[in-house]
């Protein structure tokens, strides 16, 4: 949400004050839901609610002129630029897939090409080498010395610690120092922009140390859940996958990227969005209003009793519902819930969130020396290179840009270059293109460039956040018909905060009146 401000239809008012500000209520403003925030996570509640309890009053309140959050696709001259997710991973119940064939979206997937089961490493500014997935490819692989693969190789001798650990502490632990700095840097700047030695393992690969706690050994865990899955045939928890196996699952939206999900979302909500609507405060119904003159009057719990809650709307309305979801960023989030839980506010405002700038540059085909294979490549920070991450679109998608053309997009800035959220988009695309220049042989040019900088993009996990996110959780389940999700909470991917969405919905919809289920 922004704080863009546009009409929103409502009911007739009727002046109140509350808390110095100038409030109005609306008799009509009476909701079984209201839902703040539009991004994917809100939308997804909003979408199960309503399935779910056909029969129940939601809105969704979005402060920008556009839902999605994050989620979006830009379309121009024949490109396809995805501002967020460049695609999503079928794998495991209740992510992206399931949601997009309850949308009747199963006919648009878009699977990648075999191209996506490749990721390589950017390796002294100058090779890119192709991570190996398989126990030869590891053999054969030239990105760990002889002595580092031994490390390796030694790792289910390594007696299993249970402290909650950074990843990076955690992967040399088990692995080595060699691996640790050769993956696991890249491999957290890649995905969050995050820093690898702040990054909890625990909250951020949980899975990784179920396999340390369960079998004591990281390789040999996934051998047994590799082995015990096949076995039964499943392709989803608790099998872990190979890499190559998440790539043959990245689909798309045949035609429109990822925006398809939102528009498809979008238009089941139709006439429960409002847009430019931005909540300026949430209060318990039962707290008492004061009058324009400042006399108090009693308090009540509005609609008999049953509803809980009254949002205030920065332009002064106020809507009033059983259920609030608070579907923000962690540090939005934590400006509504502040006066209710000041310590679970903390806790929210103090979740890091680098800076993303997403590049993404096209180039005519015969200009491109080093044609771009693989999904993409990660990079060990150095000062020759900027960039965090590529994805190379028109390899993984290529309907995504035209026939002669090459497409590849990039994140930088994060924990590793805080400056690059700095520079001007002029900058940006030049810094992008001489990194791409260098590694790929690009000749002249680009004839497309595409430019979005994310302002506290993706929320990183540190050491004890799991613990202080159950506790802030907890708190807010103790005030009754109040409810957080979004990507501060179990996991930053879209697959994530689907399912995040899908929680939260079941919470509320045990909640609603008897008889409001279908």
């Amino acid at each position: 949400m922004t704080n863009k401000e546009a009409p929103v239809k409502e009911a007739p008012l009727k002046d109140a004050q509350v808390a110095g500000a100038q409030v109005t209520e609306a008799p009509n403003g009476d909701h079984d839901v209201v839902v703040i925030g539009g991004g994917i996570t809100g939308l997804t509640a909003a979408f199960q609610i309503r399935q779910q309890s056909p029969g129940s009053s939601v809105v969704v309140l979005e402060g920008s002129e556009r839902v999605g959050g994050i989620v979006g696709s830009r379309h121009e001259r024949g490109f396809t630029v995805d501002t967020g997710p460049h695609g999503f991973v079928v794998y495991g119940p209740g992510g992206v897939g399931d949601l997009a064939h309850e949308l009747d979206l199963g006919e648009e997937l878009m699977l990648a090409t075999g191209e996506a089961e490749r990721l390589l490493l950017l390796r002294d500014d100058e090779e890119l080498l192709t991570l190996p997935t398989t126990p030869r490819e590891f053999l054969r692989s030239p990105l760990l010395s002889m002595r580092g693969k031994l490390r390796i190789a030694m790792e289910p001798f390594i007696a299993k610690d249970l402290h909650e650990e950074p990843v990076f502490e955690f992967t040399a632990r088990r692995f080595g120092w060699e691996l640790a700095r050769t993956l696991a840097v890249p491999a957290v700047l890649g995905v969050t922009g995050g820093d690898s030695r702040r990054l909890s393992i625990d909250a951020k690969f949980p899975y990784v140390r179920y396999l340390e706690e369960r079998y004591g050994s990281i390789l040999l865990g996934a051998l047994r859940v590799q082995l015990r899955g096949t076995q039964k045939g499943r392709f989803y928890v608790p099998r872990l996958p190979r890499f190559g196996e998440f790539g043959m699952r990245l689909h798309t939206f045949r035609g429109h990227g990822m925006q398809r999900l939102i528009d498809a979302l979008e238009k089941a909500l139709a006439d429960q969005i409002r847009l430019g609507c931005r909540a300026a405060a949430i209060e318990r119904a039962t707290e008492t209003a004061r009058h324009a003159d400042g006399r108090h009057a009693d308090g009540r719990n509005v609609a008999g009793g049953r509803r809980g809650w009254r949002v205030v709307l920065d332009d002064g309305r106020v809507l009033t519902a059983g259920h609030v979801v608070l579907a923000l960023p962690a540090h939005l989030a934590a400006g509504l819930l502040e006066p209710h839980l000041p310590d679970a506010a903390a806790a929210l405002a103090a979740i890091p969130h680098p800076d993303v700038r997403v590049v993404a540059l096209g180039y005519r085909r015969a200009d491109v020396k080093r044609e771009p294979k693989g999904i993409g490549f990660l990079t060990i920070p150095t000062e020759r290179t900027r960039i965090l991450a590529s994805i190379h679109t028109s390899t993984i998608f290529p309907e995504q840009a035209p026939d002669d053309m090459v497409l590849i997009r990039t994140l930088a800035g994060g924990m590793q270059d805080p400056a690059f959220s700095s520079l001007s988009r002029e900058e940006a695309v030049r810094n992008v293109h001489r990194d791409l220049v260098h590694i790929f042989g690009v000749r002249g040019e680009p004839v497309f460039a595409f430019d979005h900088l994310w302002r506290r993009a993706i929320p990183e996990y540190p050491v004890g956040h799991r613990h202080r996110i159950d506790g802030v959780l907890a708190a807010a389940a103790g005030l009754g018909g109040l409810h957080l999700a979004g990507n501060a909470y179990h996991g930053v991917g879209i697959n994530d905060c689907v399912r995040d969405a899908r929680r939260v919905a079941a919470d509320v919809v045990s909640g609603l009146p008897a008889g409001r289920p279908a």
